[in-house]
């Protein structure tokens, strides 16, 4: 699990900034808090999947958020999974294993998860293949012994694993903390025209 988490703290600044309409402080902190967790949700997603093979769709079905009020000036991001078959990331070819016929089966299968790394060959022993289960699921699989069966599925990192990756990390923490400076000027700028 990763935790993004977004908090202010102290708001007399924004209540100086205020004057007369100091009572409205929380709102304003609330208000920027939550843009910053939405900003903090989408760019889990998006630096996510620009790193590695995984499609942001699948980030986001990770996340939760709590967002904050007005009596509680805090909000989390929250990115919650277990490991992603790997079939889910990069794999080549991505035809499953063939015994007959002229286009059988490759050597060796191929499969990436961070997209600077490329697809590296899936050697070991014996070695690894993708099946297509009854129930539909298509997988990366690999055989426990030297006999056909039992098999066991091959599994790529968890979002939160990926998420933790110090760019990816960085990435997050600087636009939220800038998006919540740029919200609280925003929402004082809004109420102090509108009186």
């Amino acid at each position: 699990m990763i935790v993004q988490k977004i908090e202010v703290t102290g708001i007399e600044d924004v209540e100086k900034r205020l004057g007369n309409l100091k009572s409205k402080a929380p709102l304003v902190v609330a208000r920027a808090i939550n843009r910053a967790t939405t900003n903090a949700k989408k760019n889990m997603a998006k630096e996510t999947s620009g790193k590695y093979f995984v499609s942001s769709g699948d980030v986001k079905k990770t996340i939760t958020v709590t967002k904050a009020t007005k009596s509680s000036l805090k909000a989390a991001v929250i990115s919650n999974g277990t490991g992603i078959a790997l079939s889910k990331f990069k794999v080549s070819p991505g035809t499953p294993v063939r015994y007959r016929g002229k286009n059988r089966s490759p050597k060796v299968y191929k499969a990436g998860v961070e997209k600077a790394g490329g697809v590296k060959p899936l050697d070991g022993d014996p070695k690894s293949f993708i099946a297509i289960m009854k129930s539909g699921h298509k997988g990366v699989f690999t055989r426990t012994s030297g006999r056909s069966l039992p098999i066991k599925q091959l599994y790529g990192p968890s979002v939160p694993q990926m998420i933790k990756n110090e760019k990816i990390m960085k990435a997050i923490n600087d636009d939220a903390n800038e998006t919540l400076q740029k919200r609280i000027d925003a929402e004082i700028a809004n109420l102090l025209r509108k009186g």
